[in-house]
């Protein structure tokens, strides 16, 4: 049943940008449960196909865009392949870092107020680029912010739409762009911890229930991104804050 309220928990909290990282952290403190990054890592795969299934015509036009060698379609390609890249590098040569951090319940608390301020502001942001109009550089700033969020409070969805905005992307493209550029990373993220997870029912059930509230999360913050109105996020986020300094 706790694998299952995680999963529920994760689904949500991956899409809407309040941190999914830190909110499993902050569950399974409230669980009695010891932080469970494979566990973690296990239930970003059903977000990932979450993702996979909401933007499938996106998928399948760049994977035929590429096969037919479309110039535009190989230039947008390259560009999530380099804003993957930082993130890349955190995970890999960070992880032990990373991991101390989710021991850490205060530090947690402050990321959360982090990307609370960091909401609030980007509904003041908003700019006419499109998915084939940003540069290299500026998918680069977009993977900086992306790797930014690998540290638990920081939300990634939030942040990568906030760096995207930043760089002056239109708000439909800039959701676009942000959960298009989630794929390369969960998927690894899911692979690389998958040989640590002890699979069960209730890690299944927690599977499952990610898939269903992913699916719910994902339509409502597509429409709050394009009515800038993620500042609702911001003033939920003081909640998880509070009981991160109660809890430490």
């Amino acid at each position: 049943m706790k694998e299952f309220l995680l999963g529920v928990v994760q689904g949500l909290t991956e899409f809407f940008p309040v941190s999914s990282s830190g909110h499993l952290s902050l569950f399974s403190k409230l669980f009695g449960l010891s932080p469970n990054l494979s566990l973690f890592a296990f239930l970003h795969l059903a977000t990932f196909l979450v993702v996979l299934i909401f933007l499938w015509k996106d998928v399948w036009s760049i994977i035929i865009g590429l096969v037919k060698l479309d110039k535009s379609t190989w230039d947008l390609a390259l560009k999530i392949i380099v804003a993957s890249i930082p993130a890349g590098i955190v995970g890999v040569f960070f992880e032990k870092k990373i991991e101390e951090i989710f021991s850490s319940q205060m530090l947690i608390g402050v990321f959360f107020l982090v990307t609370a301020v960091a909401l609030w502001l980007s509904d003041f942001f908003s700019g006419k680029k499109s998915l084939n109009d940003i540069s290299y550089t500026d998918a680069l700033i977009i993977g900086i912010f992306q790797a930014i969020s690998v540290l638990p409070g920081i939300s990634r969805s939030g942040f990568t739409l906030i760096g995207a905005l930043l760089v002056g992307m239109n708000r439909t493209d800039a959701f676009r762009f942000s959960f298009l550029l989630s794929l390369p990373v969960t998927l690894a993220a899911g692979i690389f911890e998958l040989k640590d997870v002890v699979f069960s029912t209730g890690i299944f059930s927690g599977f499952g229930g990610a898939f269903v509230a992913g699916l719910i999360a994902l339509i409502v913050v597509r429409q709050l991104t394009v009515s800038a109105h993620l500042k609702f996020f911001s003033l939920y986020l003081i909640i998880p804050a509070l009981l991160s300094f109660v809890l430490k």
